[in-house]
């Protein structure tokens, strides 16, 4: 299958986005006090890792090559506006704040999933992948909206 440039750039943001919010989330892990966010931000953290994990060689079944991350310094201004947004949140306690940012770094993979959908031609396997785990962060953000619902 012959694959777009374009299309490569993107599955690489999707799979740079899916790094970034990994970061995010075991980051936030070893700030947090309360254990229950402990487990839940390394829970999303794991998660993300093997999202890349699946995207990593979905790109490489395409015959491109994924972009590496290892050595990363440069970060996206979404992901210094999310961590700005959310590190003063994880030590105050104001749980209702930091599951709405929470949901910002769902609701901005689930924006990249959809864009990437979008394009056309892209392989089965690659669409099942990419539905398969925005439908993974669908289902967390509405149990996060559902239990901040069933609190308050």
């Amino acid at each position: 299958m012959n694959i777009s440039e374009k299309v490569i750039t993107k599955i690489n943001n999707v799979l740079m986005m899916n790094y970034e919010a990994e970061k995010i989330y075991l980051d936030a892990s070893e700030l947090v006090d309360d254990n229950e966010f402990k487990a839940f931000f390394s829970e999303r953290g794991f998660e993300r890792n093997e999202f890349s994990r699946a995207l990593h060689k979905e790109i490489t079944k395409l015959g491109a090559e994924p972009q590496s991350f290892d050595r990363l310094n440069r970060l996206s201004s979404r992901y210094h506006i999310i961590w700005k947004n959310m590190r003063p949140l994880l030590k105050k306690g104001n749980e209702r704040e930091l599951l709405d940012q929470v949901c910002s770094v769902i609701q901005w993979s689930i924006d990249n999933y959809n864009s990437l959908l979008q394009e056309i031609n892209l392989s089965l396997s690659l669409c099942k992948l990419l539905v398969g785990q925005r439908d993974i962060l669908h289902v967390t953000m509405n149990a996060i909206r559902a239990n901040r619902t069933l609190a308050v």
